[in-house]
């Protein structure tokens, strides 16, 4: 992760689900992280908004499967990533 925006996303991962920097990337899944739960999932999206000054809609909450869906939302809703 590089641009500044990525780094912002970086350390809300890092902070919401309790994990070390240096092990968040694109493939990280809900699936694969006992750390990433349903209200982990919540805290994570609400702290993006803030962050970022967005909305998600129901809809983009639930298809944040991994990081790199997470990215293409905030694409989608014009945050520069």
């Amino acid at each position: 992760m590089g641009s500044p925006t990525e780094k912002k996303l970086e350390e809300i991962v890092a902070k919401v689900l309790l994990v070390d920097k240096a092990n968040i990337n694109d493939k990280m899944s809900r699936k694969d992280m006992e750390e990433w739960d349903s209200m982990a999932h919540l805290m994570l999206v609400s702290e993006i908004e803030s962050a970022f000054g967005i909305v998600m809609s129901d809809d983009d909450i639930m298809e944040i499967e991994t990081l790199s869906d997470l990215k293409k939302i905030l694409k989608k809703l014009g945050v520069a990533i």
